[in-house]
């Protein structure tokens, strides 16, 4: 029963903090002067670069989805209140943008091809469900989902990630991710839900089934492991591709500890990126979860982050973009690794 009040009171407080960051205004320069953190940790140093921008200044957004594009080096964002789908180069200043007029479907999360193709995950998911448009936003076409078994006549996803051929789709509420072929060609189901359950039984037989979970953010390493967080549970899991199952975080205030995470991402070193909305940080982990450092807080530096979301790295120049809420847009910074002595 202790548990289920927990919860509770973990939910209130996310909707509590939703609500706040809806009415936020908060100003910030386009730039600022590349600048070093002394707040970071013991084991990273990083630097904040610039603001996603326009020639009017910054892109406000809350809570964009980011994807990057590695081979054009390019940034997608997709503004979930315009239904926008904004391109930006490598300087963070817009190319190209497309949607806002309402020329296409209503999406919910976006990902980009290694030859610059543009997938769009449709909010009318068994009606149209993945819509595929060229780098300059015209659409190619609208791949149906086939061969999806009965059990999952409720599945509606909402996240979406794209990697070797394969499109992966998670419903944060049922806690189920479904690997489809490129074509959307049904292939697996992942019950994660299930298997967050039976975890919770085996470090606790006596422990009450898990209520009012949700997955808030899921993304993959380079070896195909599935990596998710769950806020009501304060912590991260890694869903390997042996079906085990680990998990790593601890509730808290202070450096490397959590309070409401969200976003997550993972470097080809195996370095693990976890935004936590309400201590207003990027999180880094180690590939055995050890914590390396952070960077961003709330306040007023340009560095800093105001309840940060969704997260994209440029896996080749170390940079780091980050989605934001109460239109402060998205934020790039670039991590170093701290140099031994």
């Amino acid at each position: 029963m202790k548990s289920i009040i927990h919860c509770f009171r973990h939910l209130l407080a996310i909707a509590t903090l939703t609500s706040l960051c809806l009415v936020l205004v908060y100003p910030i320069p386009a730039s600022a002067e590349l600048m070093t953190s002394v707040r970071s940790g013991s084991n990273l140093q990083f630097s904040f670069m610039y603001l996603l921008s326009d020639f009017s200044g910054v892109v406000p957004s809350q809570w964009a989805r980011v994807d990057y594009d590695q081979t054009h080096d390019e940034i997608f964002t997709l503004n979930l209140a315009t239904h926008e789908i904004q391109v930006f180069n490598k300087e963070g200043m817009e190319i190209f943008a497309f949607g806002g007029d309402g020329e296409i479907a209503t999406l919910n999360d976006i990902a980009v091809g290694d030859d610059g193709t543009i997938y769009g995950l449709s909010q009318k998911f068994k009606e149209n469900a993945i819509h595929v448009f060229n780098y300059r936003g015209k659409l190619q076409e609208v791949i149906p989902l086939q061969g999806f078994p009965e059990q999952l006549v409720y599945f509606r996803a909402r996240r979406m990630q794209f990697q070797e051929d394969r499109f992966y789709l998670l419903d944060p509420q049922t806690m189920t991710i479904v690997i489809t072929s490129s074509n959307g060609q049904f292939e697996r189901m992942l019950d994660v839900g299930a298997k967050l359950q039976a975890l919770q039984k085996e470090k606790d037989p006596e422990a009450e089934e898990l209520l009012g979970l949700d997955i808030r953010n899921f993304n993959l390493d380079a070896k195909g492991n599935i990596y998710f967080t769950v806020p009501q549970l304060f912590a991260v899991f890694r869903l390997n591709t042996d079906g085990t199952l680990h998990s790593f975080g601890k509730s808290g205030s202070g450096p490397g500890k959590f309070g409401v995470i969200s976003g997550i991402a993972i470097d080809h070193r195996g370095i693990i990126y976890v935004s936590d909305r309400l201590r207003s940080v990027v999180m880094l982990f180690d590939k055995n979860f050890k914590f390396q450092g952070e960077f961003g807080y709330r306040g007023g530096l340009p560095e800093d982050l105001l309840v940060p979301d969704d997260i994209a790295i440029d896996q080749l120049a170390g940079r780091v973009f980050v989605s934001q809420a109460a239109n402060k847009g998205v934020g790039v910074y670039r991590v170093y690794r701290r140099k031994k002595r």
